[in-house]
């Protein structure tokens, strides 16, 4: 489903569309997303990459018109502090279109307040949807899929949606403390005191509604603030909480850092 577009005269910015780079672990499905997106922008050129420090080094040799990305854990990386590096006005890449079969709720907030253009469920939506997809990312407009419009309405609907419940700093400790870390390590990667994780942790008992930490990290690991994987823990976001957290705090103290990843 095609979001009301910013500018509806794709004519007006041919030029906007001309590399385009794709960041997919599977390489046969990336091989598939170029081939679709050259059905959509005939004359592109396109390069591939397979996780997020190819990417990187792509991004950083010369700049790209289009990324084309999945949301994936694979892809070896915060996928989300990537696009939120890169994307935008002034910046290495201009556009961004994700490509999922699966949002973690936590990403779908993330995405909401980020300069992406475009959401694609290829559950849901066809191959011939995907070319409108990149033809309308390309030129300006917006795309998301029904189904993402969906989960955003979900996301904000209610007011006791976990988004709108959480304060920043509440988000921040519910990712640290959801990999089942203790109140002194938390307070090591966020850097702040034990007894300001402790006390922050009792609200997030409070307001979540459970009573143990085994249920804090289901809660956390279910709405995608942590995610378990091969390599270690991630924290999808967390850059983006970080930034928003001392935005808020201006020059009242320092920024917490809490590890991206950790063994």
């Amino acid at each position: 489903m095609v979001r009301p577009p910013g500018n509806s005269q794709m004519e007006n910015t041919p030029h906007e569309a001309r590399t385009v780079l794709i960041l997919k672990a599977d390489r046969l499905c990336a091989e598939a997303l170029r081939s679709l997106t050259l059905s959509a922008l005939p004359r592109a050129d396109v390069a591939l990459a397979h996780s997020i420090e190819q990417a990187e080094a792509l991004v950083s040799a010369r700049p790209h018109d289009l990324l084309i990305t999945g949301a994936g854990a694979s892809l070896a990386g915060d996928m989300l502090d990537f696009l939120s590096r890169h994307t935008g006005d002034g910046r290495p890449i201009r556009r961004a279109l994700v490509v999922t079969t699966h949002l973690e709720q936590r990403t779908v907030a993330a995405l909401r307040s980020m300069a992406v253009h475009g959401v694609f469920d290829s559950a849901s939506d066809q191959p011939d949807d995907f070319i409108r997809a990149v033809q309308a990312v390309a030129y300006g407009r917006r795309y998301w899929s029904a189904s993402i419009l969906e989960t955003f309405t979900r996301l904000w609907a209610g007011s006791n949606s976990l988004f709108r419940v959480l304060t920043t700093s509440e988000q921040m400790v519910l990712a640290v403390v959801g990999d089942g870390c203790d109140d002194e390590r938390a307070a090591q990667m966020l850097g702040l005191s034990a007894a300001t994780v402790s006390t922050v942790r009792r609200e997030l008992h409070r307001k979540l509604g459970v009573q143990h930490r085994g249920e804090l990290i289901r809660v956390a690991a279910q709405h995608g603030f942590v995610r378990f994987t091969q390599a270690g823990v991630t924290r999808p976001g967390f850059g983006l909480l970080s930034a928003a957290y001392a935005a808020r705090r201006g020059k009242r103290g320092p920024i917490p850092q809490a590890e991206a990843q950790a063994a």
